[in-house]
């Protein structure tokens, strides 16, 4: 739609330039966005790796405490 404005008021290379300009903010945006969602996820993603890798190195210390009783 936006080319045919520019063609019939003969400013397509304005048109296509705003174009251009607001696609790129949407994909910075659209960017920025999926990025705020993603950290939260990796961020308990890591933080249950070491939670489960520091579970599975101190659960074998109790069963042998547990023995040695």
């Amino acid at each position: 739609q936006m080319v045919e404005v520019g063609e019939e008021t003969g400013e397509t290379s304005q048109v296509l330039e705003q174009l251009a300009v607001f696609l790129e903010e949407e994909v910075a945006n659209t960017t920025k966005n999926m990025a705020s969602l993603i950290e939260p996820l990796l961020m308990l993603a890591v933080g249950g790796a070491v939670g489960f890798f520091a579970i599975s190195m101190i659960q074998p210390m109790y069963s042998m405490l547990e023995a040695i009783q």
